[in-house]
């Protein structure tokens, strides 16, 4: 009945798609026949026919872990008394997603028949999908949770692990015919803030002495208007020598004639020839400022570049001003 069963299972059977790898077929094909032998053989030979069909099977998971060889090996080692074995194979069958409700109902229903045998380990965690490992973290691990391995009677200790929280150590003490449960609640990882590095405050640089071309180019720019200033001055005082002239003649003309019109023209040259003259002296006393203000800023462009200061003299009387300038060319200290 168990071998007419095992064949006739819908995840027992040996059907392969072209899909699948000859050679475990092969494999699995070998572990049905060696498993339908040992059930005719005699109980001498039924033992040996057992563990080389559970080796073929494994041979054959070994390329493919196909659902139909985890069942007959689950089925096989059972019939060996490695009731661990089978109930873990029967697990890692009740993973696989596709399976249907007959499929599922059955294996469930076997692996409930062997709860009274085995010690059972069932873990869950809180997020799922946590890695399991059981006495030896050097090991691959058993599975993700939610999970249930059978492991023998006795203290285990288990790792639970999962990125981005807080891994988790339990020891527990098995007894054979009971399930254990072992519920955790994975702690987030706490990630420290990271302060940033303090930002170094600016340096103020240090105020840059003032530039040597600008006070050069304001002594030029000032001389120029010096020059400038200057002209105009020579002109009103040129324009009032020539208006100076012409109130001689009239006067000249009134004293010979006695001529009235002469004596008005007289007048009104003398009037013009005051205010051009007047005029000339405050252009004149301007030009005189620009120039001392030239050589003033000169003379301190020299200093900065270490040179003999210029000479100034100045002379002003109510006839006119005179100004002089000694000055070294190409002079260092």
């Amino acid at each position: 009945m168990l071998v007419a069963l095992l064949l006739a299972s819908p995840s027992a059977t040996v059907a392969q798609s072209s899909s699948e790898n000859a050679e475990a077929r092969v494999y699995f094909e070998e572990g049905n026949r060696l498993f339908e032998q040992a059930t005719r053989a005699p109980a001498a030979q039924r033992t040996e026919l057992l563990q080389r069909s559970l080796e073929a099977y494994v041979d054959s998971l070994r390329i493919v872990r196909s659902r139909n060889a985890l069942f007959n090996a689950a089925i096989v080692l059972g019939e060996l008394g490695r009731n661990d074995e089978a109930f873990n194979y029967f697990s890692e069958y009740l993973t696989i997603e596709g399976l249907t409700e007959a499929d599922r109902e059955n294996a469930t229903a076997r692996q409930d028949a062997l709860r009274t045998e085995v010690a059972v380990l069932q873990v869950t965690s809180q997020p799922e999908g946590a890695l399991l490992w059981v006495d030896r973290k050097d090991l691959a691990p058993r599975g993700e949770t939610p999970i249930e391995l059978a492991l023998p009677p006795g203290e285990h200790r288990a790792f639970v692990e999962k990125e981005g929280f807080e891994p988790v150590e339990r020891t527990q003490t098995m007894v054979r015919g009971v399930t254990t449960v072992l519920a955790l609640a994975l702690l987030p990882v706490v990630v420290e803030p990271v302060e940033p590095e303090p930002v170094p405050e600016p340096v103020p640089e240090p105020m840059a002495e003032p530039s040597r071309p600008r006070l050069r180019n304001a002594a030029i720019g000032t001389a120029a208007s010096t020059l400038a200033t200057a002209g105009v001055a020579i002109g009103l005082s040129v324009h009032a020598r020539s208006l100076r002239d012409d109130y001689n003649q009239a006067a000249a003309q009134y004293i010979l004639t006695g001529d009235l019109g002469a004596y008005q023209r007289a007048q009104n040259l003398a009037d013009q020839t005051d205010r051009f003259n007047i005029a000339a002296d405050v252009l004149w006393g301007t030009t005189i400022g620009l120039g001392i203000s030239a050589i003033a800023l000169y003379g301190v462009h020299r200093k900065k570049q270490k040179r003999e200061a210029p000479q100034v003299a100045v002379s002003v009387s109510r006839h006119g001003g005179f100004a002089s300038i000694r000055m070294p060319i190409g002079v260092r200290p």
